[in-house]
Protein backbone atom coordinates (compact mmCIF):
# COMPACT_ATOMS: atom_id res chain seq x y z
CA UNK A 1 0.00 0.00 0.00
CA UNK A 2 1.17 3.34 -0.46
CA UNK A 3 2.36 5.76 2.03
CA UNK A 4 1.10 9.21 2.23
CA UNK A 5 3.22 11.84 0.70
CA UNK A 6 5.07 14.07 3.87
CA UNK A 7 3.89 17.04 1.70
CA UNK A 8 0.27 15.67 1.85
CA UNK A 9 -0.02 14.99 5.70
CA UNK A 10 -1.81 17.43 8.04
CA UNK A 11 0.37 19.18 10.06
CA UNK A 12 0.22 18.90 13.57
CA UNK A 13 -1.15 22.61 14.11
CA UNK A 14 -3.78 21.37 11.20
CA UNK A 15 -4.54 18.10 13.55
CA UNK A 16 -4.83 20.48 16.77
CA UNK A 17 -7.21 22.33 14.80
CA UNK A 18 -9.37 19.73 13.59
CA UNK A 19 -9.37 18.25 17.21
CA UNK A 20 -10.02 21.56 19.09
CA UNK A 21 -12.86 21.57 16.25
CA UNK A 22 -14.65 18.94 17.09
CA UNK A 23 -14.79 19.27 20.98
CA UNK A 24 -15.99 22.80 20.71
CA UNK A 25 -18.53 21.30 18.58
CA UNK A 26 -19.68 18.32 21.06
CA UNK A 27 -18.82 20.65 24.13
CA UNK A 28 -20.98 23.70 22.83
CA UNK A 29 -23.68 20.84 22.57
CA UNK A 30 -23.57 19.50 25.93
CA UNK A 31 -22.75 22.51 27.31
CA UNK A 32 -25.24 25.11 25.52
CA UNK A 33 -28.48 22.86 26.48
CA UNK A 34 -27.67 23.73 30.00
CA UNK A 35 -26.91 27.59 29.21
CA UNK A 36 -29.91 27.72 27.29
CA UNK A 37 -31.62 26.59 30.01
CA UNK A 38 -29.80 29.08 32.46
CA UNK A 39 -30.68 31.96 30.24
CA UNK A 40 -34.45 31.23 29.57
CA UNK A 41 -35.51 30.32 33.25
CA UNK A 42 -33.12 33.55 34.19
CA UNK A 43 -35.33 35.83 31.91
CA UNK A 44 -38.29 34.14 33.46
CA UNK A 45 -37.52 34.48 36.68
CA UNK A 46 -36.26 37.81 36.26
CA UNK A 47 -40.08 38.86 34.88
CA UNK A 48 -42.03 37.29 37.41
CA UNK A 49 -42.14 39.77 41.09
CA UNK A 50 -41.11 37.81 44.09
CA UNK A 51 -43.92 39.30 46.05
CA UNK A 52 -46.42 37.38 43.92
CA UNK A 53 -44.44 34.22 43.33
CA UNK A 54 -44.71 33.88 47.49
CA UNK A 55 -48.50 35.25 47.06
CA UNK A 56 -47.83 38.12 49.37
CA UNK A 57 -50.52 39.97 47.70
CA UNK A 58 -53.34 37.35 48.77
CA UNK A 59 -52.38 35.57 51.98
CA UNK A 60 -51.71 37.59 55.15
CA UNK A 61 -49.07 36.16 57.46
CA UNK A 62 -49.70 38.41 60.35
CA UNK A 63 -50.53 36.31 63.39
CA UNK A 64 -53.53 36.45 65.59
CA UNK A 65 -53.81 37.68 68.71
CA UNK A 66 -54.25 36.37 71.97
CA UNK A 67 -58.06 36.28 73.70
CA UNK A 68 -57.39 38.75 76.01
CA UNK A 69 -58.80 36.30 79.02
CA UNK A 70 -56.39 33.93 77.93
CA UNK A 71 -54.12 32.24 81.08
CA UNK A 72 -51.18 34.24 81.96
CA UNK A 73 -48.42 35.21 84.15
CA UNK A 74 -50.12 37.11 87.21
CA UNK A 75 -47.63 39.77 86.56
CA UNK A 76 -48.88 40.33 83.32
CA UNK A 77 -51.19 43.26 83.35
CA UNK A 78 -51.47 44.91 79.70
CA UNK A 79 -52.59 41.84 77.91
CA UNK A 80 -54.15 43.58 74.87
CA UNK A 81 -52.27 43.14 71.18
CA UNK A 82 -50.25 40.20 72.56
CA UNK A 83 -49.78 37.47 70.20
CA UNK A 84 -47.18 35.04 71.69
CA UNK A 85 -46.07 34.42 75.26
CA UNK A 86 -42.85 32.20 75.52
CA UNK A 87 -40.87 30.81 78.65
CA UNK A 88 -37.29 30.47 76.82
CA UNK A 89 -33.59 30.16 78.08
CA UNK A 90 -31.64 33.41 77.43
CA UNK A 91 -27.92 33.18 77.92
CA UNK A 92 -28.95 30.13 80.48
CA UNK A 93 -31.67 31.89 82.68
CA UNK A 94 -35.41 31.46 81.70
CA UNK A 95 -37.09 34.46 81.01
CA UNK A 96 -40.50 34.78 79.56
CA UNK A 97 -41.08 36.91 75.84
CA UNK A 98 -44.03 39.30 74.88
CA UNK A 99 -44.80 39.60 71.34
CA UNK A 100 -47.29 41.62 70.42
CA UNK A 101 -49.81 42.63 67.46
CA UNK A 102 -47.49 45.88 66.43
CA UNK A 103 -44.40 43.64 65.96
CA UNK A 104 -42.58 44.36 69.41
CA UNK A 105 -41.12 41.90 71.71
CA UNK A 106 -40.00 41.95 75.35
CA UNK A 107 -38.41 39.84 77.72
CA UNK A 108 -39.52 39.24 81.51
CA UNK A 109 -38.25 37.32 84.30
CA UNK A 110 -40.26 34.56 84.98
CA UNK A 111 -41.11 35.34 88.66
CA UNK A 112 -41.32 38.64 89.12
CA UNK A 113 -41.84 40.39 85.34
CA UNK A 114 -39.63 42.56 85.23
CA UNK A 115 -38.41 43.53 81.98
CA UNK A 116 -35.06 43.31 80.79
CA UNK A 117 -34.76 44.25 77.16
CA UNK A 118 -32.87 45.32 75.54
CA UNK A 119 -30.23 43.02 76.26
CA UNK A 120 -26.85 44.51 77.53
CA UNK A 121 -23.80 43.70 75.90
CA UNK A 122 -22.77 41.49 78.40
CA UNK A 123 -26.59 39.43 77.80
CA UNK A 124 -25.39 39.26 73.97
CA UNK A 125 -21.76 38.25 74.48
CA UNK A 126 -22.68 35.71 76.88
CA UNK A 127 -25.34 34.05 73.39
CA UNK A 128 -22.82 34.16 71.04
CA UNK A 129 -20.18 32.38 73.25
CA UNK A 130 -23.06 29.90 74.10
CA UNK A 131 -23.88 29.60 70.44
CA UNK A 132 -20.16 29.17 68.45
CA UNK A 133 -19.15 25.67 68.10
CA UNK A 134 -15.73 26.31 66.06
CA UNK A 135 -12.26 26.48 67.08
CA UNK A 136 -11.97 28.43 70.39
CA UNK A 137 -11.42 32.28 69.68
CA UNK A 138 -12.35 35.25 71.37
CA UNK A 139 -15.28 38.04 71.20
CA UNK A 140 -13.07 41.47 69.63
CA UNK A 141 -16.03 43.88 69.91
CA UNK A 142 -19.52 44.39 70.93
CA UNK A 143 -21.89 47.00 68.87
CA UNK A 144 -25.22 48.17 69.27
CA UNK A 145 -26.48 49.05 65.96
CA UNK A 146 -29.76 50.85 65.01
CA UNK A 147 -29.26 51.41 61.31
CA UNK A 148 -27.95 48.88 58.35
CA UNK A 149 -24.82 47.67 57.85
CA UNK A 150 -24.59 47.72 54.02
CA UNK A 151 -25.97 44.46 52.51
CA UNK A 152 -24.62 42.59 55.58
CA UNK A 153 -27.48 43.27 58.03
CA UNK A 154 -30.77 45.28 57.37
CA UNK A 155 -32.25 44.40 60.69
CA UNK A 156 -34.70 44.42 62.99
CA UNK A 157 -32.96 46.74 65.31
CA UNK A 158 -31.85 47.53 67.73
CA UNK A 159 -29.27 44.15 67.81
CA UNK A 160 -26.20 43.82 68.97
CA UNK A 161 -23.12 43.62 66.47
CA UNK A 162 -20.62 40.47 68.49
CA UNK A 163 -17.73 40.57 66.32
CA UNK A 164 -15.41 37.17 66.71
CA UNK A 165 -11.64 37.37 66.17
CA UNK A 166 -11.32 33.93 64.29
CA UNK A 167 -9.23 34.05 60.73
CA UNK A 168 -12.88 34.27 59.08
CA UNK A 169 -14.04 37.34 60.47
CA UNK A 170 -17.15 36.12 61.71
CA UNK A 171 -19.80 38.60 62.85
CA UNK A 172 -23.20 37.60 64.83
CA UNK A 173 -26.03 39.62 65.16
CA UNK A 174 -28.46 39.31 67.44
CA UNK A 175 -31.70 40.77 68.38
CA UNK A 176 -32.21 42.71 71.29
CA UNK A 177 -35.29 42.90 72.24
CA UNK A 178 -35.59 38.87 72.35
CA UNK A 179 -31.83 37.58 72.22
CA UNK A 180 -32.66 35.70 69.10
CA UNK A 181 -30.05 35.21 66.69
CA UNK A 182 -30.69 37.35 63.72
CA UNK A 183 -27.68 36.52 61.39
CA UNK A 184 -24.05 35.03 61.05
CA UNK A 185 -21.45 36.64 58.64
CA UNK A 186 -18.10 36.10 57.51
CA UNK A 187 -16.06 37.33 54.50
CA UNK A 188 -16.46 33.80 53.20
CA UNK A 189 -20.29 35.15 53.13
CA UNK A 190 -19.29 39.01 52.39
CA UNK A 191 -17.03 37.45 48.98
CA UNK A 192 -20.43 35.04 48.36
CA UNK A 193 -22.16 38.38 48.71
CA UNK A 194 -20.11 40.27 46.00
CA UNK A 195 -19.82 37.41 43.43
CA UNK A 196 -24.50 36.73 43.85
CA UNK A 197 -24.30 41.27 43.34
CA UNK A 198 -22.30 40.34 39.82
CA UNK A 199 -24.06 37.33 39.08
CA UNK A 200 -27.85 39.00 39.13
CA UNK A 201 -26.34 42.44 38.04
CA UNK A 202 -27.77 43.86 41.19
CA UNK A 203 -24.03 45.76 42.27
CA UNK A 204 -25.40 47.57 45.01
CA UNK A 205 -28.73 46.09 46.82
CA UNK A 206 -27.73 42.66 45.68
CA UNK A 207 -31.35 41.53 46.66
CA UNK A 208 -32.95 42.14 43.26
CA UNK A 209 -33.58 39.39 40.70
CA UNK A 210 -36.13 41.07 38.54
CA UNK A 211 -34.27 43.89 37.19
CA UNK A 212 -34.58 45.40 33.96
CA UNK A 213 -30.65 44.89 33.02
CA UNK A 214 -30.82 41.05 34.21
CA UNK A 215 -34.19 40.65 32.19
CA UNK A 216 -32.37 41.75 29.09
CA UNK A 217 -29.68 40.61 29.07
CA UNK A 218 -31.46 37.26 30.14
CA UNK A 219 -33.26 37.61 26.86
CA UNK A 220 -30.40 38.63 24.35
CA UNK A 221 -28.69 35.34 26.03
CA UNK A 222 -31.23 33.32 24.93
CA UNK A 223 -31.24 34.65 21.71
CA UNK A 224 -27.58 33.87 21.60
CA UNK A 225 -27.74 30.42 22.77
CA UNK A 226 -30.61 29.68 20.23
CA UNK A 227 -28.87 30.87 16.96
CA UNK A 228 -25.60 29.03 18.25
CA UNK A 229 -27.71 25.75 17.93
CA UNK A 230 -28.35 26.85 14.65
CA UNK A 231 -25.36 27.39 13.78
CA UNK A 232 -24.19 24.56 14.97
CA UNK A 233 -26.29 22.12 13.02
CA UNK A 234 -24.74 23.83 9.99
CA UNK A 235 -21.44 22.15 10.97
CA UNK A 236 -22.17 18.65 11.66
CA UNK A 237 -21.12 16.20 8.67
CA UNK A 238 -24.06 14.45 7.70
CA UNK A 239 -26.48 17.40 7.36
CA UNK A 240 -24.43 19.17 5.15
CA UNK A 241 -23.98 16.20 3.15
CA UNK A 242 -27.51 15.66 3.20
CA UNK A 243 -27.86 19.65 1.83
CA UNK A 244 -25.34 19.47 -0.74
CA UNK A 245 -26.70 16.15 -2.10
CA UNK A 246 -30.15 17.67 -1.97
CA UNK A 247 -28.62 20.75 -3.77
CA UNK A 248 -26.94 18.52 -6.22
CA UNK A 249 -30.38 16.88 -7.21
CA UNK A 250 -32.14 20.07 -7.54
CA UNK A 251 -29.82 21.19 -9.76
CA UNK A 252 -29.63 17.97 -11.86
CA UNK A 253 -33.72 18.38 -12.23
CA UNK A 254 -33.05 21.92 -13.26
CA UNK A 255 -30.69 21.06 -15.87
CA UNK A 256 -32.88 18.18 -17.31
CA UNK A 257 -36.15 20.41 -16.88
CA UNK A 258 -34.14 23.03 -19.54
CA UNK A 259 -32.70 19.94 -21.92
CA UNK A 260 -36.31 18.85 -22.27
CA UNK A 261 -37.13 22.47 -23.32
CA UNK A 262 -35.41 22.90 -25.74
Amino acid sequence: MASVPASRKPSRKLRLHILGSKLHKWLALFVGVQVLLWMGTGAIMSFLKIEQVRSEHVISREAETLDPEFSAPRWLMDRQGIVAVTTKSVAGRPLVQIERSDGSTTLHQTETGTRVSPLSSADARAIALRAWTGPETLIANSKLIETEVGTEFRGPFPAWQITFSDPDGTRLYIDASSGAILAARSDTWRFFDFVWGLHIMDWTERDRINSWWLLLFGIGGTVIALSGFVLLANRFPKLRRRKVKRTSQDSHRFRRCGNSKW
